[in-house]
């Protein structure tokens, strides 16, 4: 997953961004994220904010569409 990788680097995610893109990207719901992490729920919420701002989307599958496009 060299350019999964890369798209992660490119954006600047942080390790558990990772994470919690990985199973959105096969999607988990924020409660099932938060609960498969062992975090909060407002936690996992959060996460999934950060990454929609870093990537400038605004929803899950803007997030998913992004991320397959750059894996394409």
């Amino acid at each position: 997953h060299v350019r999964a990788e890369e798209f992660a680097q490119a954006y600047r995610f942080t390790a558990r961004e990772r994470e919690v893109l990985s199973l959105l990207g096969r999607g988990r719901t924020a409660t099932y994220i938060a609960d498969e992490l062992g975090i909060s729920y407002n936690t996992a919420k959060g996460h999934i904010k950060n990454l929609y701002a870093k990537c400038g989307v605004h929803s899950r599958q803007e997030l998913i569409d992004l991320l397959e496009d750059a894996l394409s």
